[in-house]
């Protein structure tokens, strides 16, 4: 680890910190507010935050205000509002008071004894609009406040503090858990006193580092029952019906461990998630006590990366939520995540598995219904009034029947836009279809604020990135400064365009398992596979050329519809159009059968001929093959093309370089 602190800070991921910062996450690796401009997004239609963050994590950039910087500097603008290099020293060590509070390096400086470290990063923005944060106290004194010893202390208080016997009572004989079980997941017990009487009783559930095996946070939840305060009176903190009201807290500024992460040692099983801690709990008192795990904040809860990152090796999920509304949409939602086709929804006997515990349901009747799981995938049965708000809500937007519409006007009359399913791009070699395609990449990216996943087995991906570079910056990279070109590829890394790192041979299935990844991870919803004969060379046993061709192609064409992804797919000819002196058609690419059955369209690019009468470069599109009602099967579209820039438009004078006054372009 470095010596310098600043350093040791700005070698952090910023896209997986922000959240401590009370910063939120948004689509395409994007954060907000900007702490240092006050916006909350990127303006018009765009959902993700004002800030964007580098692939790596180690560098973000505001597309408002243009701040830009490390993690460091993310924590130097939220506590002083000033890049970290322009601070003074006791500027610095506020910064460093920070992040110290954090954990994210030693203390030290003048700021490392402030009253309350944490207390730095609980300002407003300059908009005036408050960061979420969590609700949980975290200052100096509070009974919730992290310390050596919680964990152990609370366990401790359980079984010998006899004001703590409602607490245990409540797990034996209100949630139905024997002695070895609360002691073997370290449940305890807080017991707040006032005045020289109990004012609350906490249940405490331990989080524990999975890789270290110690808590490192704990879970609070109020014990129902008359209130103590008031002796079941009424009172404020219980709204006045003298009943405890339900309330959960955690340590403020502390980790927040997947639950149960421990228990997940057998990646040929599926695993088990669960609403709630407790619910955890009960299935481990049933005798599950592998492969079970929960978040720590309800059904609705966004799943951070590292908790996804901990599942994304296992093969699939059961998600047994609890059986109402708020389970229903949190399982729909992590489903998306973990990916569909890999989640069953299982409904127990009773909402949860708690309550199947605590009523006495049978081992027996929970195992059928966890093996009953019904797949997420969505396929099933309905009645034609199931439809009905579908057909009200394409009544009124119209346009989510078109798909994506590109800058390309001619492009989206000859397909309709980019709805979900596979687009095969054919062409001469030399003509352009990777370019084209990579550039339309960018642009939804940058039009849209459309992430896309990019691959390129063809060429190293330097190569990808170097065209985007170029589009990125409008013209000739090499004539920009280093910096413009670091800042240009921090904006790319911004839009969510991710590179698949592979060159050369690449099965299928790891193609089919990254876009997939790529969809419910980092939410792209248009993936560039360059190009299909790299994937096709890897076959199965007994399976010839055109066979594995048409096996790809209906392979990418379910998951485009299933995951609600858009495939651009490039295929190289066969040289039959040069014996008789014609055009590339969709028909000369092996396994045409399959395209023309199974892809959404089909076209061809066709790079133009200049001459003194068209002296600006141009291509030409040839849509053989549209599904769309909205596109025009068998039309033909020329655009303009700037070489310098990549770019395409429908007039040159739209073009970068024709905006710059160029009138040759040469590239």
């Amino acid at each position: 680890m470095s010596g310098k602190w600043y350093e040791e800070v700005g070698a952090l991921d910023v896209h997986q910190h922000a959240q401590a910062l009370g910063l939120s996450r948004g689509p395409g690796r994007s954060v907000g507010p900007c702490p240092a401009c006050g916006n909350d997004g990127r303006g018009g239609d765009d959902s993700r935050g004002p800030i964007g963050v580098r692939r790596d994590g180690k560098g973000w950039s505001c597309f408002r205000c243009e701040a830009s910087g490390d993690l460091t500097d993310l924590v130097a603008y939220v506590v002083t509002e000033k890049r970290l290099r322009d601070l003074d020293g006791a500027g610095k060590d506020r910064v460093r008071a920070a992040c110290a509070a954090q954990g994210w390096c030693r203390a030290g400086g003048q700021g490392a004894h402030v009253a309350d470290p944490l207390a730095l990063i609980r300002r407003k923005p300059r908009s005036g609009k408050a960061p979420p944060r969590s609700k949980s106290s975290g200052k100096p004194g509070s009974p919730f406040q992290w310390r050596p010893g919680l964990a152990a202390g609370a366990v401790q208080a359980l079984w010998n503090d006899p004001e703590a016997s409602p607490v245990l009572d409540y797990l034996q004989n209100g949630r139905g858990f024997d002695e070895d079980t609360v002691r073997r997941w370290g449940l305890g017990a807080m017991i707040l006193r006032s005045g020289g009487r109990v004012v609350e009783r906490w249940l405490t559930i331990p989080l524990v580092d999975p890789d270290r095996g110690i808590p490192v946070n704990v879970r609070f939840r109020s014990v129902p029952g008359p209130c103590p305060r008031c002796d079941g009176e009424g009172c404020d903190p219980c709204k006045g019906k003298g009943e405890v009201q339900k309330a959960y807290r955690v340590c403020a500024g502390r980790p927040l461990p997947l639950f149960g992460a421990g228990s997940l040692t057998e990646t040929d099983r599926p695993v088990i998630v669960t609403e709630g801690e407790l619910d955890v709990v009960a299935l481990d008192a049933y005798g599950w006590g592998v492969n079970v795990v929960s978040g720590t904040a309800g059904a609705k809860q966004d799943w951070p990366d590292a908790w996804l990152d901990r599942l994304e090796p296992f093969p699939s999920f059961v998600l047994a939520f609890d059986d109402d509304e708020a389970g229903d949409e949190g399982a729909t939602k992590l489903a998306a995540k973990l990916g569909r086709y890999r989640c069953g929804r299982a409904k127990l006997p009773r909402n949860d598995a708690g309550q199947c515990l605590q009523e006495g349901v049978s081992s027996e009747a929970v195992r059928a219904a966890l093996a009953g799981a019904e797949s997420m995938v969505g396929l099933g049965v309905v009645t034609p009034d199931h439809y009905a708000t579908a057909i009200e809500d394409l009544i009124a937007n119209p346009h989510k029947l078109l798909g994506f519409q590109s800058s390309l006007t001619a492009l989206n009359d000859g397909l309709g836009g980019l709805a979900p399913g596979v687009y095969v791009i054919t062409g001469e070699t030399g003509h352009g279809k990777t370019t084209f395609a990579t550039w339309l990449c960018w642009d939804l990216a940058t039009q849209l604020g459309e992430p896309s996943l990019l691959t390129s087995f063809e060429q190293q991906p330097i190569g990808t990135v170097q065209k985007l570079l170029r589009m990125e910056l409008g013209g000739d990279f090499t004539r920009y400064t280093p910096e413009q070109r670091r800042e240009g590829l921090v904006e790319l890394s911004g839009k969510g365009l991710q590179i698949l790192d592979k060159y050369g041979d690449v099965s299928d299935s790891d193609v089919v398992d990254a876009v997939r990844y790529a969809r419910r991870r980092l939410d792209c919803k248009i993936a560039l596979i360059d190009h299909l004969g790299f994937m096709v060379r890897v076959r199965r046993s007994g399976e010839d050329e055109r066979q594995a061709i048409e096996r790809v192609i209906r392979d990418l064409a379910t998951i485009g519809v299933q995951d609600d992804i858009r495939i651009l797919l490039i295929c190289h000819p066969s040289n039959m159009y040069k014996a008789q002196q014609r055009r590339v058609e969709i028909g000369d690419l092996k396994g045409a059968s399959a395209i023309r059955q199974d892809c959404h369209a089909g076209f061809v690019v066709e790079r133009g001929k200049t001459s003194p009468q068209n002296p600006m470069p141009w291509a030409r599109f040839y849509f053989d093959k549209v599904r769309s009602e909205f596109g025009q099967a068998g039309s033909i579209r020329r655009v303009s093309y700037d070489p310098l820039s990549l770019h395409y438009a429908m007039s040159w004078e739209e073009t970068p370089s024709g905006k710059a006054g160029k009138r040759v372009a040469v590239p």
